[in-house]
C-alpha cells in the first residue's frame, strides 16, 4: 500500500505508554493505493488532487506511486518538522517545483536542524527511488539517533545516579 500523502496535517499523536511520551501515527488514507508486482502504482487518471509540494520527481513527471515516494514525502515531512511548520517550496509555483527538483537543487537545512537529520532528508530526496532508504533503515537511523543523543533541546541529559 502506498499512502501518497504523508504530511504533518496527516500525523496523529497519541499519549505513549512512558511518562511525557508521545507516539506519531499516520491517518487520512484517503489517496491510498496498491501496488502492482512491482510494488508500483501507475496513476492514470489525473482527476485527484494530489498534494504537489511532498510529490517525488516520479511521481511529479510520470506519475509513479510506491514506497519510495512515500519515503521522498517523508523527507518534506521531516523538513516540515525541523523548519517549524514552513510549508515547502514557499516561494515556486506548482511549475517551477519541478524544474526545480529536475535541476537536482532540494530543501535547504533549516536553522538549528541536526546534520544528522538533514543527510536523512537528503537521502529521501534521492532522484532515483532505487537510492532511497527503505522505511525500516529510516527508522533505524531515528533510533540509532535517539540513543545516541546527548542533549535536548537545552536539557542536560542526566544518568540514573543523578
Amino acid at each position: 500500500m502506498v499512502h501518497r500523502d504523508v504530511a504533518c496535517r496527516n500525523i496523529l499523536l497519541t499519549e505513549g505508554k512512558v511518562a511525557n511520551q508521545l507516539n506519531a501515527k499516520l491517518a487520512d488514507f484517503g489517496l491510498c493505493c496498491y501496488c502492482d508486482d512491482t510494488f508500483t502504482y501507475h496513476a492514470i487518471t489525473t482527476n485527484r488532487r494530489l498534494p504537489l509540494k511532498w510529490l517525488s520527481i516520479e511521481a511529479l513527471t510520470e506519475r509513479l506511486f510506491s514506497e519510495k515516494s512515500d519515503v521522498w514525502a517523508f523527507g518534506i515531512l521531516c523538513y516540515e518538522i525541523f523548519s517549524f511548520g514552513k510549508v515547502p517550496y514557499l516561494a515556486l509555483s506548482n511549475y517551477e517545483i519541478v524544474e526545480f527538483l529536475q535541476a537536482g537543487n532540494r530543501l535547504e537545512k533549516p536553522n538549528d536542524t541536526p546534520d544528522a537529520i538533514y543527510e536523512l532528508m537528503l537521502d529521501c530526496w534521492r532522484e532515483n527511488p532505487a537510492d532511497r532508504s527503505k522505511f525500516k533503515d529510516i527508522a533505524n537511523s531515528l533510533k540509532t539517533m535517539l540513543e545516541n543523543e546527548t542533549t535536548r533541546y537545552g536539557y542536560l541529559k542526566l544518568g540514573s545516579d543523578d
